[in-house]
Formats: C-alpha cells, structure tokens, sequence
C-alpha cells in the first residue's frame, strides 16, 4: 500500500490488463482531485527542476507535500516527474536549455554548421563528465531511492530524434539536408537514437532498482518499459520524408520496449496515421487536437478514434471538452478496452457528478445543482453533522 494511494495494487492490475488490450472488472480511467476536507497545497510545479536544477530535494519535497492533499482516483498512480524540458537529450548532446517564465516551457537551441553536426554529435560522450548525463543519472537515482513504492518516478521527457537535431539546425536546415546530403541525416539519427535508447535504458534500470513498472510524461503506469514516442518535426514533413527519415526510428524505439505509444500531435500529423497503425510494435496512439482546433470529444476526430482501435491499438485522450461530460461520453461510444483518459477535477464533487458509472460516478445525469444539494448532504450525513 502506497501512503498516497490505499488501492494502488489493485490500480496497477487493472493498468497491467489495460496495456494487453484487456478488462478485468472495468475499464480503466485516471483522475484525481483536491483531498476533500483537507488544506489543498495545490499541483506541485512540473517547471521546478527546469527552473532549479540540481534542487530534488526541494523538488520532492514539493511534490510530497502537495501530493498528500490529492486525492488518486481509480488507475492514477502518485507520479513524481524529473521534468527538463520537451527533450533534454538535447542538452546531454550539449545544448544548454532554457526555460522561460511567460510560456512556461524549455527551449532548446545550438545553431551549429551541417558540415559540423556529425563530428559534435560524435564528441558528446556518456560519462560522469557529461554533465547532463550525470545530471539525469543522479537525480532519477535520487528520487526513485526515496520513493521506492509509495509513488511512480517517471523517466524525463527525452524527446524525438528529429526534434532534437532540430535544436542544432533548425527545420529549414533539417529539410534541405534531407534532399541534398540524405546520408548527414542518417548519420545524426543514429548517434542520436543510440544515445537516446542508452540514456533510457539506464535511467529505467535505476527506476527499477527501487520500485516497480515505468512511467512518463504521461502518466500512466505500465508493469513493463514503454515511452511515448514522439517527432513533431513530422507535422512539416510530407509522407515520403517522413517514411524516409522518421518511421525507422520510431520502429525501432518501439521494438527497443514492450510498450509503445506514439504522441500524435495536431492535424498535421494526420496525414501519418496509416503508417504508424501498420507498425505492430506501437500499442497506443495519443491524439493531441492541438491550439486553435476542436476539442477532443468533438465530433470531428471520432473517425480517427474509430480507425486507431480497429487497428488493434488504444487512444488516449487527455481532458476531452469543454466540460468533464465529454469522458461519460467517449467512453460509451468508443471501446473502453482501448481507451484510457486522464481527466483533472477541481473537487470531489465536480468528479462524482461528471465521471462514469463504472467507476462510482453520476455520468453527468440529472440536474446538476440538484446534485450539487443532494452531494453535500451525504458529505455532512458522513461527518456526523
């Protein structure tokens, strides 16, 4: 028993039956909520490392104490995540990141010649005086000793392969290089996919030295190695490059682990779907609608949803719509066995009203401010008022 989560064994079982494409009692869902008559210290800071970065005590320290006022519903493993940015391999090859404030978020950049990139990349050793490696080494040690089982340590984000080389030559770069000199790409990709996978590899060890399964930035628990796989590169790419250049790679990650998901990233991703659905070794498809577009539930990406699972692979959909209605719904209509949502709720009762029946919830039926009425007077009826 984890001092966040009372349940979480049984948690872990329905998530291991979950990655086979399998139910147990019913489907799975990850949620969580303020602790209801406790002080809320609020979600701790995923930016503090990218602000502090050799600081994991005070991370951990953060993330414990607020922890405790969070209620892990269903399938939510307590999940400590060692965030540097959207790729951090970047910085092992020698990119210092930076995080800005306003947008809350890393940036990656080291402009630096084609005709130098190969003998750069080749140069970035993985030793103690590396010092992002030692860095990531260190500091997933750290906290996954302190953890052990009480929560999940997730690797950090370490990013897709073109997207990192696009931190040394930029898109523009990137896609002329592909039509002139194809052989430079094809040299970076794979001392930067061997690095990628070492680094994984090694950081999973040390996760699996302490406690059990793997973790990522998306927080879902798996008994076994995983990574969302991503390259949002590929929304600029047409078909024919991105079979050329990214496919392979993302192949081979996959085949690197017992679980795959891929981060499909926006509509200009879409046009790459068939191909990541052809590929056995991806277990899940991730679909981000992106800024500016419709949200998850709508409509309009039901198709897609549709496709992902007939081809034998599960969606994840992350906070569906404009309201927490939107879970209730997708999961009626769309196969709870290859299907999973992390949803976000802002009290104990927003999540009784919204979530599904099978989980204990009111699947959004009925009056809500009826509810809201009859909620609390359970909630008083159980504190003896």
């Amino acid at each position: 028993m984890s001092i966040f989560k009372e349940d979480i064994e049984e948690a872990k079982e329905r998530l291991s039956a979950w990655w086979d494409h399998e139910l147990i009692d019913r489907p799975c869902i990850i949620y969580f909520h303020p602790k209801t008559g406790v002080p809320f210290h609020g979600i701790y800071d995923i930016w503090y490392l990218s602000k502090k970065w050799d600081d994991i005590q005070g991370c951990l320290e953060d993330f414990e104490k607020k922890s405790k006022s969070i209620y892990f519903g269903a399938e939510t493993i307590p999940w400590f995540w060692p965030n540097y940015g959207p790729g951090i391999i970047a910085s092992v090859l020698g990119v210092e990141p930076n995080y800005q404030e306003q947008t809350q978020t890393v940036w990656f950049s080291r402009p630096t010649p084609v005709n130098e990139i190969i003998s750069h990349l080749e140069s970035q050793k993985l030793n103690k005086n590396n010092p992002w490696y030692a860095r990531l080494i260190n500091i997933t040690e750290h906290a996954a000793k302190r953890a052990k089982k009480d929560y999940s340590v997730a690797l950090t984000d370490l990013g897709g392969v073109i997207d990192i080389l696009s931190s040394f030559l930029g898109p523009t770069n990137i896609i002329l290089t592909m039509k002139r000199s194809p052989g430079i790409i094809d040299t970076c990709r794979a001392i930067i996919l061997e690095k990628l996978l070492k680094v994984y590899d090694e950081l999973q060890d040390i996760i699996e030295r302490y406690g059990d399964g793997c973790n990522s930035w998306i927080p879902i628990w798996c008994p076994k190695r995983y990574y969302p796989i991503q390259s949002d590169f590929s929304a600029m790419l047409s078909p024919k490059l991105f079979k050329r250049f990214v496919l392979p790679d993302i192949k081979e990650q996959a085949e690197h682990m017992d679980h795959a998901i891929y981060h499909l990233d926006g509509p200009g991703q879409l046009v790459h779907l068939d191909d990541l659905l052809n590929e056995p070794s991806i277990t899940a498809i991730q679909w981000v609608p992106g800024a500016g577009e419709a949200p998850s539930s709508d409509e309009k990406w039901m198709p897609i949803y549709k496709k992902i699972q007939k081809a034998g692979k599960s969606v994840i959909i992350d906070n569906p719509g404009e309201t927490p209605a939107a879970a209730t719904y997708l999961y009626d209509v769309l196969d709870p066995k290859y299907l999973i949502m992390p949803l976000i709720f802002l009290t104990e009762m927003q999540a009784a009203y919204y979530l599904p029946e099978f989980v204990g919830g009111n699947g959004a039926k009925g009056d809500f401010k009826q509810f809201k009425k009859e909620f609390r007077k359970r909630q008083k009826e159980k504190q003896g008022i």
